[in-house]
């Protein structure tokens, strides 16, 4: 080999251990930031349901549909044109009763899993 060979070598391996090294760093910064912000969710979360404690809400079943009711069960919170006859016999079952949710986002988690 000659001397400028092994030099452009040496350059090109110092290039690559920089770059493995910021390639590197970079994973280990999304990672502690999605860590963060996953963090921060379940903070605010739990907040809202502390916060909250006195202010829940009803899914119910009314006139085939299902609704969403305040605490009193009887003031209607949001009207939904999901059919009843369209949720599993389980969450029918369970609506007719009344389902009881802490949280607004707990209720559009709800819903958006059952509409179509």
């Amino acid at each position: 080999m000659q001397k400028g060979e092994i030099h452009m070598r040496k350059k090109y391996s110092i290039g690559l251990i920089i770059f493995i090294f910021i390639a590197i760093l970079a994973v280990v910064l999304i990672y502690r930031i999605s860590y963060y912000t996953a963090l921060r969710d379940m903070e605010e979360d739990l907040l809202e349901e502390l916060t909250d404690l006195d202010d829940y809400y009803f899914i119910k079943e009314n006139n085939g549909y299902v609704t969403v009711y305040y605490a009193d069960e009887e003031t209607v919170y949001e009207y939904t044109s999901i059919p009843m006859e369209e949720l599993p016999i389980g969450i029918q079952n369970e609506l007719k009763k009344g389902k009881r949710v802490n949280t607004v986002r707990q209720i559009y988690g709800f819903l958006e899993n059952y509409s179509s």
